[in-house]
């Protein structure tokens, strides 16, 4: 017995039965064959009460084929359309010129966002470029020619605020691994908790301002930095 789940019910003309009447919208599973393999999956539909028949109608033509793909996609351990959109946004990118920045034909992310299933090696990419800005930085920069300067200034600018930020919550995490329990040596941190995002922000300032920064020299500057802030206090 199919299980029916009603979402709403509107008084229409009825396809199935030809009458005005009150007709359902309905959702129910199916199942069906993908590339080789049986998924289940959630399909909506019009639902006349006189015939008892469900009938496609128009937005359901294309929800459907969807939720059909996205079922395999996630049998599969495949990135789902709503994931591949995520990881573009991420970096405010077209989906054009994803494509270009990725080396792909130019409809190719396109498709992807909708009913064509990419492959294990295409949504390996997408994967690194989510996690990896310093990499989508590198084909950026070698699709540069390919993209208008509005956007490829639009898009560096993007990915480069993603980079510093997961580059400070790396060093952050590093640190926090490192010293788990410096909150609760107070006495080593003048009788405050560290406030490690203003250590991330010192760390950054004097990578960037100072040559040959090694861990010696680093550990001065940063001593050197707090006393001088304790002194201006």
């Amino acid at each position: 017995m199919i299980s029916i789940k009603i979402l709403k019910s509107e008084n229409k003309m009825c396809l199935s039965c030809m009458k005005e009447h009150e007709v359902q919208y309905v959702e129910i599973m199916e199942e069906n064959i993908f590339r080789g393999e049986k998924v289940q999956f959630s399909a909506r539909y019009e639902y006349c009460t006189n015939t008892r028949e469900l009938t496609t109608y128009e937005e359901s033509v294309d929800s459907n084929d969807i939720s059909f793909k996205n079922a395999y996609r996630d049998k599969m351990g495949l990135l789902s359309i709503d994931e591949i959109i995520e990881i573009r946004k991420q970096y405010g990118v077209s989906q054009k010129d994803f494509s270009k920045i990725l080396g792909w034909g130019p409809s190719t992310i396109t498709r992807y966002e909708g009913h064509q299933v990419q492959d294990n090696i295409h949504d390996d990419v997408l994967r690194k470029i989510k996690k990896d800005s310093k990499w989508f930085i590198e084909l950026l920069e070698r699709s540069k020619s390919e993209l208008s300067s509005k956007a490829y200034a639009k898009y560096k600018s993007k990915a480069k605020k993603i980079f510093y930020k997961d580059k400070n919550d790396f060093l952050v995490n590093a640190i926090l691994a490192k010293y788990s329990n410096i909150g609760k040596k107070l006495l080593l941190t003048g009788g405050k908790e560290i406030d490690l995002d203003k250590v991330v922000e010192v760390i950054n300032y004097l990578a960037q301002n100072a040559k040959k920064l090694y861990k010696v020299k680093l550990m001065k500057l940063l001593w050197y930095s707090d006393n001088l802030n304790y002194k201006r206090k």
